[in-house]
């Protein structure tokens, strides 16, 4: 296992320079800008075919090294022809800027022949207990597929910052699956791992070369289905609450991103600079602090994952995740932004609600047998007296007022 992840390093260090230098000549390159990318330096991007690539040669070695390694062929193949798909949608996509729903049904089109070839999962455990997906089984995995995809490609926007979270995650990967006798998913963390490593040495800040979508859905794909591999209680059954756990930061991020844009009435699919990496940046850490920090809360969901996995118990985990979500929000290191927009569209809504009830009901704030609210005189509107009366018959505007009042041409006022 050890030498198939050094054989990915070793051939991401070797690709990584080839893919840089051919990003350039193809016009793959992200150029800063006052918005999101702002980086110093025009960076070529690309960078994931280089990590696909060690992944490959890692594939390959471990398909002709490793006995028995045919009985778990779908999943070098879903990784060999989805990830492959992913990683030219990716590359196009770096080049041309896709449309996001194009992207998208790529990414659904790309996935489907790994979920149709053995990773599907026909049964969900969530807090103990089971839930029968039936036909719903091979819809329910494509979406926590493209879920998982995305939410990577979201958090990729600061220098090592999806590289460092996949490694820690991919090492989290690792460990359980070790525990749980999963050895091809072992491999597979490792070799991503080790190609993520390799690829580093050129993606720390200052990076020289990104990911691209070219990588991050690539690398997406990957550490979603090794999630879902590791979190299989049965051939069949998938733990929710030990995947969630184990992929929480990128979903977390992903989630506070759809809340954040919702409330202020733009499309989801439209990219902001409010991610968790903005914002820890826009209060004055470091990029090396944020990637620490970043990195410290995938090593801590990942040890929770661990803990859930080996007890069983799920309740205890999710009570320490949410302790923790908690405290980073009290901090405002993270989700502070959304919470506050949260609060006040609430106060908005309720405000509205009762303001203008609804045709046909009464308040619930007031009975109607109740006698109504006793009005301070000084509060109270004035009653109409005889003379506006008369004022408003003679004047009924205030354009007919300045005209009437008007100096006219020749008398004392207008002299």
């Amino acid at each position: 296992m050890l030498l198939i992840g050094l054989m990915s390093i070793t051939a991401a260090l070797l690709l990584t320079p080839a893919v840089g230098a051919l990003a350039w000549r193809a016009g793959a390159v992200s150029w800063p800008d006052n918005g999101r990318n702002r980086h110093v330096r025009p960076t070529a991007l690309w960078g994931g075919m280089a990590v696909h690539g060690a992944l490959l040669v890692s594939l390959v070695a471990y398909c002709c090294t490793v006995p028995n390694a045919a009985n778990a062929l779908w999943l070098p193949l879903g990784l060999g022809v989805s990830g492959t798909v992913l990683c030219l949608l990716g590359c196009w996509d770096d080049r041309r800027a896709l449309p996001a729903l194009w992207k998208l049904l790529g990414q659904m089109a790309a996935i489907l022949p790994t979920v149709l070839w053995g990773c599907c999962a026909e049964r969900a455990v969530l807090f103990g207990y089971d839930v029968e997906l039936g036909w719903l089984s091979v819809p329910a995995t494509v979406g926590w597929l493209v879920l998982g995809t995305n939410a990577l490609n979201l958090l990729d926007g600061m220098d090592g910052l999806a590289s460092v979270t996949a490694i820690v995650i991919s090492g989290a990967v690792a460990v359980i699956a070790a525990g749980q006798g999963h050895f091809e998913v072992v491999f597979l963390a490792l070799a991503l791992a080790g190609a993520l490593a390799g690829f580093l040495v050129f993606n720390l800040p200052p990076a020289r070369v990104y990911l691209g979508d070219a990588g991050s859905l690539v690398i997406g794909f990957l550490l979603s289905l090794l999630v879902l591999q590791v979190s299989l209680e049965g051939p069949v059954t998938a733990n929710v609450g030990v995947a969630a756990v184990l992929f929480f930061v990128p979903l977390l991020d992903t989630g506070l991103a759809v809340v954040r844009r919702t409330l202020k009435g733009r499309c989801f699919m439209v990219a902001d600079r409010g991610h968790i990496h903005h914002r820890l940046l826009d209060r004055g850490y470091g990029i090396w602090q944020v990637l620490g920090l970043i990195g410290g809360f995938c090593l801590t969901s990942g040890i929770i994952a661990w803990g859930m996995a080996v007890s069983g118990y799920e309740l205890w985990g999710w009570a320490m995740l949410a302790g923790l979500t908690v405290l980073a929000i009290n901090r405002q290191l993270v989700g502070h932004v959304e919470w506050q927009l949260v609060r006040e569209s609430f106060v908005q809504s309720a405000a509205q609600w009762q303001r203008f009830p609804s045709i046909g009901s009464h308040s619930p704030l007031r009975d109607e047998d109740s006698p109504p609210p006793v009005v301070p005189r000084a509060l109270a509107d004035p009653e109409p007296s005889e003379w506006d009366d008369r004022f408003t018959m003679e004047v009924p505007d205030a354009s007919f007022r300045n005209e009437a009042n008007a100096p006219v041409a020749g008398s004392k006022r207008a002299a």
